[in-house]
């Protein structure tokens, strides 16, 4: 039997406990989560890398699976977006987008489904696959990674199953073993938080490790609302020691680009510049420390004396 699918011996009576003793059980469960992420860093640290990589390269980070697995895909692709100003992570979900409101299980049993889904995202070598299934069977989501593997793509597994078959057909496999549900089978529980933190981390290091993150400032955040907008302001604003005046500007002059203001800030050039700049720059975040350290090294200069 899949570990995902057997009782929990914290269940015991689970029916006949009070509201806070329930709660108390699925919390003392919830906490055995980061346990099990902590002894898999290193294949997630992996995982990043690879994923910088392609990146780099033009290539896309792709999330694959169905349920809950898939709707905690395209949920991390979407804020990858306004976060970090790219769309170059995808989430695919078995069923499509109405399936992200009204569950569509039949479309798990799908593999072939799947390969149609990755063919219309004209799925290339340079793409990463991550495909997520917590009992590591889902056909759908199997379906897909052989597609990616004959593709030559790289594929990632995440799974909570260490038997799973999704395993044999991943280059690296992320397998947080958070132990049976509270309520057997429902892997929107500890499963799903799993998944949601390691995703975090696969999208979030991925990101810095491409230059999208300054320390820890999201410097290729998209502004656009209210709250945004301040958020970019005041991070210009810090990085570049300007007033709050001077950073709004600035924002204006590049059209709501952070990383171009930044720059234009920073160098004191102009927004076509900068632009050119960063075109060329394999890391924004690489760039815009170089010209943090340019803009010091004559105050420096002076205080020597």
């Amino acid at each position: 039997m899949r570990i995902t699918e057997q009782s929990n011996p914290a269940s015991l009576s689970l029916d006949q406990r009070s509201s806070l003793e329930i709660v108390r059980i699925i919390h003392r469960e919830d906490s055995k989560v980061p346990g099990a992420i902590r002894k898999v860093l290193p294949q997630i640290a992996r995982a990043v890398e690879v994923i910088t990589n392609a990146l780099e390269k033009g290539g896309r980070l792709i999330y694959l699976g169905a349920g809950t697995s898939g709707r905690l895909g395209v949920l991390d692709a979407a804020e990858c977006i306004p976060t970090f100003g790219t769309d170059r992570v995808v989430g695919v979900l078995a069923g499509g987008s109405k399936a992200m409101f009204r569950p569509s299980e039949v479309s798990e049993d799908l593999p072939k489904q799947a390969v149609r889904d990755l063919r219309r995202l004209r799925l290339k070598a340079r793409d990463v696959l991550v495909g997520i299934s917590a009992s590591g069977s889902t056909p759908y989501v199997l379906g897909g990674m052989r597609y990616a593997r004959k593709q030559r793509a790289a594929v990632i597994a995440l799974t909570s199953n260490p038997k799973g078959l999704i395993r044999r057909l991943a280059d690296i496999s992320i397998i947080p073993v958070v132990g049976p549900e509270v309520i057997a089978g429902s892997t929107r529980m500890k499963a799903g938080t799993a998944q949601k933190l390691v995703l975090n981390m696969l999208s979030s290091a991925s990101m810095i490790r491409w230059g999208r993150v300054l320390s820890g400032w999201m410097i290729s955040v998209q502004m656009t609302n209210r709250k945004l907008r301040e958020r970019g302001c005041s991070i210009l604003s810090r990085i570049s020691k300007c007033s709050r005046k001077q950073a709004s500007r600035a924002l204006h002059q590049s059209d709501g680009k952070l990383p171009v203001a930044l720059l234009m800030l920073l160098r004191k050039i102009s927004r076509a510049e900068a632009e050119r700049l960063l075109h060329s720059a394999s890391s924004p975040a690489a760039e815009i420390r170089a010209a943090i350290a340019s803009a010091t090294r004559p105050a420096e200069r002076v205080r020597g004396r």
